[in-house]
């Protein structure tokens, strides 16, 4: 199969945050695979100009500069381009494969579902999230192969450190990271009803009150850090994979998105070499069990008991996983496993 492999890079605005960093990523693991970006080089402007003359500057070189018959990655979804980025490189009669970072008419509902479904439609694959956002895509109307990516990868200059047994007796610190407002993260302002023998809580992240915690609180913040940044600044044993304002389950829109997606903080806690705590209805919770890193809750108030049940073994070993796990993300293993077997199946129905 011919091997003229592209993507186009953009301006990622939103540099330090979780959706600016999984793309970026996803950039350089391509790249480690021998994909050649055919666009401007990556930039990380945050203002709304250079941002909008960047991105449609760059996306315009590299449409032009994009060879008849090869293929092109594109990262779904690209801002107002994607379908513009598509239909030239079909013009061009190229192959195309789409790694999925966020479905609009699903989490936000900024779409309807037959339309981002026939905009999904025109590619050759797309690399979904997971086996349950590949059943939801078919389900909802998408016809072509899809392929599982399994979990994000997370790029970044660390090496996790050598696991080493507990001290005895002592608490777990159960780490959450990510966007700390009580409207999306409620549950976080309720973790001191639970029974809170075995754990405290270290948070990182923006928009923190602490007003609303009692003066003996469990929790700890520890402040904010750019995502490149954080997987060696965060200290404790368990990262918390939970969204909503509930601790009994996931509920709403945000439980529903866990049910299918790849939480990036998923990537982050294990690249720090944490094991996590994640919903058990969650998609990830299957690669968690799979893995042996980390322990699946119907409910945060089961965690106090799971870490009563953990032995220092149990938890060494679940430890030790996770460091494998961060080698592996930190390589870009998981687009790289995936992007071969889409390369694979390109190549299988070319010979067709």
């Amino acid at each position: 199969m011919n091997e003229k492999k592209y993507f186009i890079s953009r301006n990622y605005k939103a540099r330090f945050s979780a959706a600016g960093k999984a793309k970026i990523d996803c950039e350089q693991a391509l790249e480690k695979i021998g994909f050649r970006n055919l666009g401007l080089g990556r930039t990380t402007y945050t203002s709304t100009l250079p941002n909008f003359f960047f991105t449609l500057l760059g996306t315009l070189i590299g449409l032009i500069r994009l060879p008849r018959g090869s293929v092109l990655c594109v990262q779904y979804p690209t801002k107002k381009y994607y379908d513009l980025i598509v239909t030239v490189a079909k013009l061009k009669r190229c192959r195309v494969i789409t790694i999925i970072h966020d479905l609009r008419s699903h989490r936000k509902q900024k779409m309807a579902i037959d339309r981002e479904m026939r905009s999904l439609n025109r590619n050759d694959l797309v690399i979904a999230h997971n086996a349950a956002m590949s059943a939801w895509l078919t389900e909802h109307g998408l016809t072509i192969g899809t392929v599982n990516l399994n979990i994000f990868d997370y790029l970044c200059d660390f090496s996790a450190a050598e696991p080493v047994a507990l001290d005895t007796g002592a608490k777990f610190r159960l780490v959450f990271a990510g966007v700390l407002e009580k409207r999306k993260n409620g549950f976080l302002y309720q973790l001191d009803e639970l029974d809170t023998n075995n754990f405290s809580c270290n948070l990182y992240g923006v928009g923190f009150n602490p007003s609303d915690l009692p003066a003996d609180s469990i929790i700890d913040y520890r402040g904010v850090f750019p995502a490149d940044e954080i997987v060696e600044r965060i200290e404790g044993e368990f990262g918390i994979v939970w969204d909503g304002t509930s601790l009994e389950e996931c509920a709403g829109s945000f439980g529903e998105y866990l049910k299918i997606n790849n939480p990036h903080k998923t990537s982050m806690y294990l690249r720090a070499g944490l094991p996590v705590v994640i919903w058990d209805q969650a998609a990830m919770a299957r690669l968690v069990r799979e893995r042996n890193v980390g322990i699946a809750v119907a409910s945060l108030a089961d965690v106090d008991g799971a870490l009563a049940n953990l032995t220092a073994a149990d938890y060494l070993q679940m430890r030790t996983n996770a460091r494998e796990m961060s080698r592996q993300l930190g390589e870009g293993l998981f687009l790289s496993a995936a992007m071969g077997e889409a390369m694979d199946r390109l190549a299988a129905d070319g010979r067709q």
